[in-house]
């Protein structure tokens, strides 16, 4: 989020919290009414990434299961933002004298004051939890969304908030915060690319491989993965992911100069270069165009210029962002490699196009860009002879990397004994879609709400067959009849 670029204040700055106006004018004074605006524009910009991270994954899956990723995309931003204003940003952003986590000093936003939000910053601090509050949000919804097709919502939750606390927190800590081990190491990650993206991928691999994988995780019939029930709607979800992008990358300096400029542009050309590129690599390996190819070329791009747009020269945003989008294309079947379900590919995507990321920014790295903002100094990747650079990025993306695998499994194994939160779901659910067996919605399965109400009143009766028929429907003895070897 790069609000230690700048230095954090003082905690005594943030203890000073006033119940009174005395103070008001001189808290304020420094404010930049267009740092304000773009930062609230950013904020709401960065509030639609998640519904369509849900649209995004769900136009890739059997259209029997697309109403839970929806629901759960809403309730995720619900919970973590919960966790984020009880304790979650006080833990991440609190000056503190550790090395790892901060404090509970603002919980609640309770310390809160009308000032900014770090010293000499143009911003207040509740502006700031509010942009904040959406990157734990985007993340836990990117690593979550490997239920899909096999798991209920409710210990999906439960895990997310457990890892927001004891993962991302941390991480996000570490990483900017003027206390953290890998920022006074020097790792550079601008905007996120270990806390979210190689965090949430290597999370979605360990969750994935503690469900277990799909009973019908390929196609029986062709023994390859099952054709996406709606491009469209991944196209849609892709393309407010793009916009959001603008608003998470550029947002995160805080302020409006130049190097937002940069970081603007860096974004865009990322995403255009490696949809390009994993298209193409597509296209050779396949024979055909797919515009689910296109789309996840682009957030390949995305991922890999969050950690670098605040450090590379447009130049070198192109040249990497062909780099890695080609790259996550050719790792595309990771899945089948080491023989874990990852639904909704988040690893090669988010976890493999992160690290490579980060590897590229230990080369690239410009210290001109950076210190286009008028503050930032850094000595650059190795194309400025600062060779000790990459292992200050190896040491970022390992750590997160082994730090999340860990945690999230234990988190997994914990949450799947408490009671009503086991974590695979039945057999049954998933030959029957996850929105029919646990929604109250269901899309293209039910057309009539009384249908619905027979189904919560009827036994499931599972039946083994061949037809490519309706996904499910009611019989007239009450019970409900699922084809198993359904694939819309």
């Amino acid at each position: 989020m790069g609000y230690a670029n700048s230095g954090l204040g003082s905690a005594e700055l943030l203890m000073k919290a006033r119940r009174d106006l005395s103070t008001l004018e001189d808290e304020t004074s420094g404010f930049v009414a267009a740092d304000m605006a773009y930062i609230l524009f950013c904020s709401a910009g960065v509030m639609i990434l998640t519904p369509a991270i849900g649209l995004f994954y769900g136009g890739a899956l059997k259209r029997k299961n697309v109403i839970q990723l929806l629901f759960q995309s809403f309730m995720v931003t619900s919970t973590i933002t919960m966790q984020w204003f009880l304790f979650g940003y006080s833990l991440a952003v609190s000056p503190s004298s550790s090395a790892v986590m901060g404090n509970f000093r603002l919980g609640a936003l309770q310390n809160i004051s009308a000032g900014p939000f770090i010293e000499g910053g143009t911003i207040p601090s509740i502006l700031y939890f509010v942009f904040s509050a959406f990157f734990p949000v985007a993340t836990v919804q990117i690593f979550v969304g490997a239920i899909s097709e096999r798991a209920p919502v409710l210990p999906s939750l439960v895990v997310g908030f457990i890892w927001c606390t004891v993962c991302y927190c941390p991480f996000a800590y570490s990483t900017w915060c003027a206390n953290g081990w890998l920022y006074n190491l020097g790792a550079l990650d601008f905007a996120g690319g270990g806390p979210v993206h190689i965090a949430s991928g290597v999370s979605s691999l360990a969750f994935s491989y503690f469900i277990g994988p799909r009973k019908y995780w390929k196609d029986p019939k062709t023994g390859k993965d099952f054709l996406p029930q709606n491009p469209i709607a991944t196209f849609i979800g892709v393309s407010i992911i793009w916009f959001s992008w603008f608003c998470f990358n550029s947002g995160t300096l805080l302020t409006v100069n130049v190097r937002t400029a940069y970081i603007m542009a860096n974004t865009h050309i990322a995403a255009c270069c490696a949809s390009f590129a994993f298209v193409v690599v597509d296209r050779i390996k396949t024979g055909r165009w797919s515009v689910i190819a296109a789309c996840e070329g682009a957030v390949a791009g995305l991922v890999n210029i969050t950690p670098s747009c605040g450090f590379y020269s447009p130049y070198w945003a192109f040249i990497t962002s062909l780099f890695v989008g080609a790259c996550c294309r050719l790792a595309y079947d990771f899945n089948d490699w080491v023989k874990i379900d990852d639904t909704t590919r988040s690893f090669v995507i988010h976890g493999f196009g992160g690290i490579l990321g980060s590897l590229c920014l230990g080369v690239f790295a410009s210290p001109y860009i950076a210190g286009l903002d008028g503050v930032t100094e850094i000595e650059g990747g190795w194309i400025f002879h600062h060779w000790k650079q990459m292992g200050y990025q190896i040491a970022g993306w390992s750590s997160i990397c082994v730090w999340s695998f860990v945690a999230t499994y234990i988190i997994c194994f914990v949450v799947d004994k408490i009671p009503g939160c086991k974590m695979k779901g039945l057999e049954e659910a998933e030959l029957m879609g996850m929105d029919f067996y646990e929604m109250a919605e269901v899309d293209g399965l039910l057309s009539e709400s009384s249908d619905l109400n027979m189904y919560r009143e009827s036994s499931i009766e599972v039946i083994e067959g061949t037809s490519s028929g309706s996904d499910a429907h009611a019989s007239k003895s009450g019970s409900v009849n699922v084809k198993s070897d359904e694939v819309v």
